[in-house]
């Protein structure tokens, strides 16, 4: 700082950062706290913050948003402090929401092949089945195949009864 000489005495007028009868003492910049969500440094007329983790500028005041990346490939975003949290779309698990739920660990085709999709399945069905599950026997008799005789349906066949005069699969001779 600079001194004033004055009779017997003296004045210090100090620099900025500096104070006390012969600015020898460092005024704390860190005794207001000024960092919020951090570690603070003194330093000559300044200080200086160590933010934790999730925080960040000059105070560490402001929040590290985690979701700025898009982590959340097949969701919604949530920010949270040095976090976030992914909210998945239908068909769709894990952390990042990266995973697809394969819809056919539940066996859903009881008599065909499962194709796994996001959200969905498809059932390949095996011959005499239908419907979304594979779990319908085609009627094979529908169509009256047995000319004279009676029908009993089975999976993917049938067998004729035939009437009194009448023979062979279909009973037409």
């Amino acid at each position: 700082g600079a001194c004033t000489d004055g009779v017997n005495s003296y004045t210090c007028t100090c620099t900025a950062g500096w104070q006390g009868t012969n600015c020898d003492s460092n005024i704390d910049d860190c005794a207001a706290n000024p960092c919020v969500n951090g570690a603070c440094t003194d330093g000559v007329n300044s200080y200086t913050c160590t933010c934790t983790a999730g925080w960040q500028g000059t105070n560490c005041d402001s929040d590290i948003n985690d979701c700025a990346a898009n982590p959340c490939v097949n969701g919604a975003c949530t920010d949270g402090v040095n976090s976030y949290t992914c909210t998945c779309t239908a068909g769709w698990q894990g952390t990042n929401c990266d995973s697809n739920i394969d819809d056919c660990a539940a066996n859903p085709c009881v008599n065909g092949a499962c194709t796994d999709g996001v959200n969905s399945y498809t059932c390949t069905c095996t011959a005499g089945w239908q419907g979304t599950n594979c779990d319908s026997n085609i009627d094979d008799c529908a169509a009256n195949p047995c000319m004279n005789g009676a029908c009993t349906d089975g999976v993917n066949s049938y067998t004729c009864t035939c009437t009194a005069g009448w023979q062979g699969t279909n009973c037409d001779s």
